[in-house]
């Protein structure tokens, strides 16, 4: 059985292909105690776009839901927006130490080759967001 990561928050639009979710996503320390004086707190105010393929019931504007993911699918994101990047900067750096001995030339080379991966992955953004969807809960 899968794990779900699961946001509370509250409809904001609904349209014919989804219905958006603003969530209040927090730090982990934003509910602690001493919270509110001390710097290192966050809260940030998001929309997540859920499809209507995944909603099995109809909710209306202002209904307090749980927005839900399968942790497999938060793998996915945080292998696509942090590992491969570094994997194929370090590549790069190294491909490029054997080509040269000039590490300020290593390092710009591996900088400049997240460029097109983020381009790419921006091209197959569609593809990602068909396999990274989220689902909606009822709280009713």
């Amino acid at each position: 059985m899968s794990q779900k990561i699961e946001h509370r928050g509250v409809v904001d639009s609904i349209d014919d292909r989804v219905v958006r979710v603003r969530i209040m996503q927090s730090s982990a320390c934003a509910s602690c105690r001493v919270a509110a004086h001390c710097n290192l707190s966050e809260q940030k105010l998001k929309v997540v776009d859920v499809p209507i393929a995944n909603v099995r019931w109809w909710p209306a504007i202002g209904d307090e839901v749980t927005v839900a993911a399968s942790s497999r699918m938060g793998s996915l994101a945080v292998v696509l927006a942090f590992v491969l990047p570094f994997l194929v900067m370090v590549g790069v750096v190294f491909a490029v130490g054997r080509i040269t001995d000039s590490e300020p030339v290593m390092a710009l080379c591996g900088l400049a080759s997240l460029i097109p991966y983020y381009i790419i992955l921006y091209a197959c953004r569609k593809k990602v967001g068909e396999s990274i969807a989220f689902e909606l809960i009822n709280h009713s």
